[in-house]
């Protein structure tokens, strides 16, 4: 019997960036002479594309701008984001049990090269088949692009998505996939189910109970 494949969102699903991202988008806008935002504030974007996080924040479309405050972003980011990533509690014990029994896939719309290295960082990069992100000059920026290009190259003919966002969700529907919404990150039940989640998960044990459940049917 073919083993099962669950693809995962990182922030917010697996990891909780609720500090990183904040203090380095801020470190940014510093740099360019742009007021910080409260750190409260500013979760409320983690999920999307920093493009979008910066153009919603400043105002400003220009991408010589946007470019330049990313590339400040990252420079933080590479240095003192990565130690300030946590994993939630009881989500190593999840993907553990899954993966004796199913292959585990990362999709993220944070470039690779930062996934891994978060991965790395928590030590729990093994646990993962494979890793896909985009890359650092934006390609796969798209949630719906990087779960295509995850099956085209896994050859997957499907799987189950697993994220904290609306647009986790979408992207999954866009690819004929079911879904598992989870309100532990940051996205709200209403914005899952509102997206179509087929099912959503309040908490790691209730999501871990949902995929033991789904690879023994």
């Amino acid at each position: 019997m073919k083993r099962p494949t669950f693809i995962f969102d990182l922030d917010g699903t697996i990891v909780n960036p609720g500090t990183a991202i904040p203090r380095c988008i801020n470190h940014a806008l510093k740099k360019h002479g742009v007021k910080p935002v409260p750190i409260e504030r500013l979760k409320r974007y983690i999920g999307f594309s920093l493009e979008e996080i910066l153009t919603q924040v400043t105002g400003k479309k220009d991408k010589r701008f946007l470019r330049s405050c990313i590339d400040s972003y990252r420079e933080r980011f590479h240095k003192e984001g990565i130690a300030e990533h946590r994993l939630y509690p009881g989500i190593v014990g999840l993907l553990e049990a899954v993966s004796k029994q199913g292959s585990l896939i990362i999709a993220s719309i944070k470039p690779q090269v930062s996934c891994e290295m978060v991965l790395d960082h928590l030590g729990i990069k093994p646990i993962f088949t494979s890793v896909y992100g985009a890359d650092l000059a934006g390609k796969l920026s798209d949630k719906t692009d990087v779960i295509k290009h995850v099956l085209k190259s896994e050859k997957l003919k499907g799987g189950v998505v697993i994220g904290d966002r609306g647009v986790d969700i979408q992207a999954a529907k866009k690819c004929g996939m079911p879904s598992i919404g989870v309100t532990y990150g940051y996205g709200t039940k209403e914005e899952l189910n509102a997206a179509g989640a087929d099912m959503v998960a309040e908490t790691v044990g209730e999501l871990r109970q949902y995929l033991l459940t789904s690879i023994k049917a």
